[in-house]
């Protein structure tokens, strides 16, 4: 996700289910508390929220 790989790549290169990889992103989505507000992109929000800890 931090390389701006779509889901589907992610999954291709794991060898798991894209539907996987959806879930895992949720997951991670949530615990950062980056929730959907129009304001910024989550997934771009959840590599910052990473690289500042």
């Amino acid at each position: 996700m931090a390389e701006g790989h779509a889901n589907a790549e992610i999954a291709r290169e794991l060898y798991v289910t894209e539907a996987a990889v959806n879930k895992h992103v949720s997951s991670i989505l949530q615990k950062l508390e980056l929730r959907l507000d129009g304001q910024g992109h989550r997934r771009v929000l959840a590599v910052l929220t990473y690289l500042r800890a």
